[in-house]
């Protein structure tokens, strides 16, 4: 993500685009691009990098030759790159890149097993003076093979550079709109294949405006910005995605808003004022694992239609494993995103990162629910060891947060932070959470429910292992200012004090410092060791 980068100004579309947009016969279906390129790549005119003069030694720069095997290519051709590492040292390249392919379709990067494309053109200050890999539209079916794209230095700083960057324009037909400068025309068919970057000094990997993408086997390290990120993209596979201390969000699947559809060019991204078919919308993502990084494992913005299952983070101690946000214009955001719809997630294990599931709205000064209704399916989160919450369903202003239902989370704690607590909603709305099993070592808020209207839970299970420490001595839940029904709860402290309560519920109903009836339904409540009244009911 770029929320640190100021938004200039947007200019609208000539051509708006429909809130749903119907396929045309021009769209390529993801199969047959499959297809077609690696026929291509088979019968194709192959041109070897080593025959334009490329050394491959990684001490001879082969800018040169790297460009003149470029500028030969042509559609159906296949570009590739022998065993070896090709040092690319120019600074400021034609195209802003190594390898720059623009408005030729049915191309095929491949390189050998151990061939790598090494990045050596940084400026003296440290900054970044190319991207390794340029596709801007119009283009259809390319694909890039084992292709390694590796800075020799690591950047000083987050400047110009990803590894792969591919830009096309989010329309049904073949024109853009006057005064876009990014590309040409559209780009379909794109795949990754067992590709790497690594310390780029921005992005791993960033598409925006492409349709038909599949990315398989991507791993990206130390990047300065996202491992790979998506803007304004449809139909896209993902499967086997990995990275390692990415400058920001690991995986960014983000379209942004704007009252009206737009685009910017100094960033190359676009901007739509609801959700619809360019909105990284029909997605398939699976088998996601991520190990640091200095943001969010996954990020999910004005995503639409998309499913993602096994995710698993580690260590992203400044992130969220999952963050699923919104930001109106008034949030105070650098960038703005409508709520995600039409999301589920299925299979989440986040350890020792500061959340593990974070679902954040930021509807500041907005009517309606744009900002705010989310319609998020959540099965199977596990969280360990978080350094705040584990799970967190919030909204920072009105209207609270909708739409979204947890179908079953597990949290093994150490201890649970102090001021915060295991799963947390906050100015929330119908949210749903089905099993919320909580194991902590240490005694601490395993569920806190603060101004939620209407929330339900099926089944509480707490269980602390450890002993009383200092006075702490619960509650294992809060609730105030809120309304809902928790069907069961199964307590356990086997070392509790005897001051020990279970639960305890603010009631707004109070009539002379006497509680009245409380706005929550608890269920069968068990405790151990059995308490008389594991309810305790006081006024807010």
């Amino acid at each position: 993500m770029t929320d640190n980068v100021p938004a200039l100004p947007r200019r609208s579309f000539l051509t708006m685009l429909p809130a749903a947009l119907a396929l045309t016969a021009c769209a390529v279906p993801l199969q047959e691009s499959t297809r077609d390129v690696r026929l291509l790549s088979d019968v194709g005119e192959v041109l070897d990098v080593r025959d334009f003069g490329a050394v491959g030694d990684g001490i001879h720069d082969d800018s040169v030759a790297i460009g003149n095997a470029v500028s030969e290519l042509e559609s159906g051709g296949v570009l590739r790159f022998p065993l070896g590492i090709y040092r690319f040292a120019q600074r400021h390249p034609t195209g802003d890149a190594a390898i720059s392919i623009v408005g030729i379709s049915d191309v095929s990067i491949d390189f050998d097993a151990g061939a790598e494309l090494l990045m050596d053109n940084l400026d003296a200050d440290g900054a970044g003076t190319s991207h390794g890999i340029v596709l801007r539209g119009p283009l259809e079916r390319i694909s890039l093979r084992n292709v390694t794209v590796r800075w020799a230095t690591q950047p000083a700083l987050r400047s110009m550079g990803d590894g792969i960057r591919v830009v096309g324009y989010p329309s049904e037909t073949s024109t853009v709109a006057a005064g876009w400068s990014g590309s040409q025309g559209p780009a379909a068919g794109v795949m990754l294949l067992n590709c790497r970057v690594e310390s780029s000094p921005q992005a791993g990997v960033i598409m925006m405006g492409v349709s038909d993408v599949t990315v398989d086997g991507l791993h990206v390290a130390k990047t300065m910005a996202d491992g790979l990120h998506f803007n304004a993209c449809r139909r896209g596979t993902i499967a086997r995605f990995s990275a390692r201390n990415t400058g920001d969000d690991a995986l960014a699947l983000v379209t942004y808003y704007s009252a009206a559809a737009g685009y910017d060019n100094a960033s190359e991204t676009f901007s739509f004022p609801a959700l619809g078919e360019w909105s990284n919308t029909d997605f398939d993502v699976t088998d996601v694992q991520v190990s640091g990084g200095a943001a969010n494992g996954v990020r999910l913005a004005g995503l639409n239609r998309s499913t993602l299952a096994g995710v698993a983070v580690n260590g992203v101690s400044n992130g969220a494993g999952v963050m699923v946000d919104s930001a109106s214009p008034n949030s105070g955001a650098g960038w703005h995103y409508v709520a995600s719809r039409g999301v589920l997630l299925n299979g989440l294990t986040a350890t020792d990162s500061r959340t593990g599931l974070h679902v954040l709205a930021r509807p500041n000064g907005s009517t309606g629910d744009t900002f705010s209704r989310f319609d998020l399916d959540v099965m199977g989160v596990s969280v360990s060891d978080s350094l705040s919450w584990s799970v967190l369903v919030e909204s920072i202003a009105n209207p609270p947060v909708a739409g979204v239902r947890l179908g079953d989370c597990t949290v093994t704690d150490t201890e649970i932070a102090q001021g915060v607590g295991a799963v947390g909603l906050q100015r929330t709305q119908d949210v749903s959470l089905g099993t919320v099993s909580v194991t902590s070592a240490k005694s601490g808020l395993a569920f806190s429910a603060d101004n939620s209207e209407q929330f339900a839970v099926d089944q509480l299970s707490v269980q602390v292992t450890g002993p009383q420490l200092g006075s702490e001595d619960g509650p294992f839940a809060v609730i105030q200012g809120s309304s809902g029904t928790v069907v069961a709860a199964d307590l356990v402290w086997l070392q509790a004090p005897s001051s020990w309560l279970p639960i305890l519920i603010f009631s707004d109903s109070c009539v002379d410092g006497s509680p009245g009836n409380a706005e929550v339904n608890v269920g069968t409540v068990t405790t151990e060791p059995p308490k008389a009244e594991p309810i305790y009911v006081a006024c807010r």
